[in-house]
């Protein structure tokens, strides 16, 4: 399980990655849920 610090660093780096590459490569790089992608992407764009 990470930490809650870690999961901020992955989701911040995800916010970095939206305007470049799609939610499935975002979730492969960073280790983070599908659905987190999806529903980051949905905050910030």
């Amino acid at each position: 399980m990470i930490s809650s610090a870690e999961k901020r660093g992955k989701l911040e780096g995800a916010k970095k990655l939206l305007y470049i590459l799609d939610n499935e490569t975002i979730a492969i790089k960073t280790g983070l849920d599908i659905k987190e992608i999806r529903d980051l992407r949905d905050e910030n764009c």
